[in-house]
């Protein structure tokens, strides 16, 4: 049944010909086309070639590949668009102005032979160029079941999963599993949506999951096409980590465990909206949307960093209550904008199973209002430190002053001279007077998705440096916040280190690179590769060593020439390492829960303890008798960097991202997702000097 702004296109067989009936606004019709199915269709591995090779060329080159696109997309859309159709579109698109609505256009293919076609491409200049930019397109699948919106208060759920088994090609899924993580932190931290990861990659662990239920599945990994059993299908992996195949009806049936059940799976997987001509219900996509209202589905092979945009556009789009039609249109805007000579906005598909688009019925939260400190903060005057706050038992006479960063704090940094505390947020970099709980300046960094990730001052305390999710390190001006230089990577700056002599700043990234670069010139000094994400990097108090932790689960240590000094080994993806003030001992840490000490010479592991969940960050304090770590489980725990034993534990009521102790080592601060950064003081046991007067 056709919805009130639909331009319904249903093509089916004719004899030798096609019909092309019209549903529409404006009116109805049926017309007979001819078009050349098997020419169409021997090209689409050029298509494939010009889309994926548009998404790394300069603008004159990708102006070059887009010919073939356009050719293609203007056959379609002469062959099906022609005369009278035509009409009723300029009419529909008219109506649906003039009504304030948005038109749909909505392809309804009867023929195998024409679903394979890359409809996405429909082109007519005078038109607006590709319709699908302009207007929602959808590929609807005739299901006798109506759809009927998926009632839930947010968050919007999002299973994640990954799979990589060891025998397929390699694809940098941690990258963009780590990407997709950072884009969707706002929409995590206004409670919009929650993002959770399979724990495995076995077909197991995704049933397992799945009992939990989801309202979204989206995965990452590779897709192929069965031709001897004319199936699309997954790979995922076995028990010993081959790659086990998991054909699309499994997959439908497994999907059918979960409560909720997804309304929406996103397959980031290359062929798996791919057919036969001889089967409308033949690739993965198709067969899934039998049992799930909505999937979208990758016709070519798609980059990470556009499969990352556009995943983040879609659920923002779905997160404020629009259609899935128009989700995928936006997220297709989103990749034209990011870098407009690309052709991959044409990759994704939606498939759709009923006429109502609108899967989710998200009850939205009000604006919060600001609280009476913010307005006044705004005004420009500015609230005292909260009091004291207890943190562990065995120590209850320590307080804890609490800077309002209202949120998430992501990176925290010390200034030398241990009045100043810089932090890295959602948009912006903060410095803080630890004194007053004053401001001192604060710069905004990109759009929504540019969150700061890491904070470092220089040695001398004129610099402080940031990597963010916007693939960048910057240089700042400690004493204003002037911009002094800015450098790029390919993907999500994770974290940053200054020399010891302060010319050089050393940068990880979700590229699976580390950089060294200029701190005057920013001209790029050294490229070490890794084999997965790069999550840190640390120098060596020496200047003459760097030392790396990356998701391959190894941290290695490099020569600042770039020679492999040592590879030590973990069981899981290493986060963090920081090296003691003497440069003897390295801790690591990671996902497993796990801290480790090692000997830097000689690679031994001196001790290891577990924090009791995921780390996110490690610090060794100045004198080196200590070492702090920030978990998953809402604590900051301190150890003795003698005998790895428990000093102290301070509570967050969040995720504790960060931490990083004052230059006097009377002072521990850590940022969390509670939108926080907590001072904590310190006993005076802890330190070898005198406490700080403020």
């Amino acid at each position: 049944m056709r919805e009130a702004g639909d331009f319904v296109l249903e093509i089916g067989s004719q004899g030798d010909r096609y019909a092309v009936t019209v549903s529409s606004p404006a009116g109805e019709d049926t017309v007979e086309v001819g078009l050349d199915t098997y020419a169409l269709s021997a090209r689409l591995d050029e298509l494939q070639s010009a889309v994926l090779a548009s998404s790394v060329t300069s603008r004159a080159a990708a102006l070059g590949l887009e010919v073939p696109v356009r050719q293609v997309g203007s056959q379609l859309f002469d062959a099906v668009f022609g005369g009278r159709v035509r009409d009723l579109f300029l009419s529909s698109r008219q109506r649906a102005a003039d009504h304030g609505e948005e038109l749909r256009v909505v392809l309804r293919i009867r023929a195998p032979e024409l679903a394979v076609l890359p409809w996405e491409l429909l082109y007519d200049e005078g038109l607006g160029g590709y319709l699908c930019l302009r207007e929602s397109l959808v590929r609807y699948v005739d299901m006798p079941e109506p759809v009927t919106p998926l009632h839930a208060d947010p968050p919007l759920r999002i299973l994640g999963m990954t799979s990589l088994p060891g025998s397929a090609a390699a694809l940098d899924a941690e990258a963009e599993r780590a990407a997709l993580t950072v884009a969707l932190r706002p929409l995590v931290e206004q409670g919009l949506v929650e993002l959770d990861w399979v724990a495995g990659q076995t077909a197991e662990d995704l049933s397992r999951r799945l009992l939990k239920g989801c309202h979204i599945l989206h995965f990452i990994g590779h897709g192929s096409y069965d031709t001897a059993r004319q199936e699309g299908m997954i790979s995922l992996a076995d028990q010993d980590g081959r790659e086990h195949p998991l054909h699309a009806s499994a997959l439908s049936a497994l999907l059918s465990v979960a409560r909720p059940k997804p309304q929406l799976v996103v397959l980031n997987s290359c062929q798996t909206g791919m057919g036969n001509a001889d089967d409308l219900f033949s690739s993965t996509a198709a067969v899934l949307v039998r049992n799930v209202p909505a999937i979208i589905a990758m016709q070519f092979a798609v980059t990470d960093k556009a499969a990352t945009r556009f995943a983040a556009s879609l659920y923002q789009a779905l997160a404020h209550n629009r259609t899935v039609d128009e989700a995928v249109r936006i997220g297709r805007v989103a990749l034209r904008v990011g870098k407009d000579d690309s052709l991959e906005w044409a990759t994704p598909v939606l498939y759709l199973r009923g006429g109502n688009a609108r899967l989710f019925d998200l009850t939205l939260p009000d604006e919060p209002r600001p609280p009476a400190a913010e307005e006044r903060e705004e005004r420009g005057e500015r609230d005292e430190p909260a009091g004291p706050h207890s943190t562990d038992s065995q120590h209850p006479a320590i307080t804890a002053r609490v800077l309002p960063a209202r949120q998430w704090v992501h990176s925290v940094a010390f200034h030398p001279g241990g009045r100043l505390l810089a932090t890295g947020s959602r948009k912006r970099v903060r410095v803080w007077d630890v004194r007053t709980g004053n401001r001192i300046w604060e710069q905004p960094i990109g759009g929504w998705l540019s969150t700061v990730l890491a904070t470092a001052f220089s040695p001398d305390g004129r610099c402080l440096a940031t990597g963010g999710a916007d693939s960048t390190a910057r240089l700042w001006a400690a004493d204003g916040g002037e911009q002094l230089l800015c450098v790029r990577h390919e993907h999500v700056v994770f974290g940053v280190a200054f020399s010891p002599d302060g010319l050089r700043l050393a940068t990880a990234s979700a590229d699976r690179t580390v950089r060294l670069w200029d701190c005057v010139s920013g001209e790029p000094l050294l490229r070490i590769a890794h084999d997965q994400v790069v999550s840190d990097v640390a120098f060596c108090p020496d200047g003459l060593r760097l030392a790396t932790a990356s998701a391959d689960r190894s941290v290695r240590m490099w020569s600042v020439g770039g020679d492999a000094l040592l590879r030590l080994r973990h069981d899981h993806p290493v986060r963090t390492v920081a090296f003691s003030p003497d440069g003897h001992l390295l801790a690591t840490a990671g996902d497993d829960g796990c801290v480790r000490l090692w000997d830097t010479l000689s690679g031994h592991q001196v001790f290891l303890v577990r924090h009791g969940g995921a780390v996110k960050d490690v610090a060794f304090s100045p004198d080196g008798r200590r070492i702090a770590t920030a978990g998953a489980d809402r604590t900051v725990v301190l150890w003795d960097a003698g005998d790895g034993s428990r000093v102290m534990r301070i509570q967050h009521h969040h995720v504790v991202f960060c931490v990083a102790f004052s230059p006097d080592s009377r002072w521990l601060a850590s940022g969390s997702e509670d939108k926080t950064v907590k001072l904590t003081s310190l006993p005076p046991s802890f330190a070898p000097r005198a406490a700080a007067a403020w």
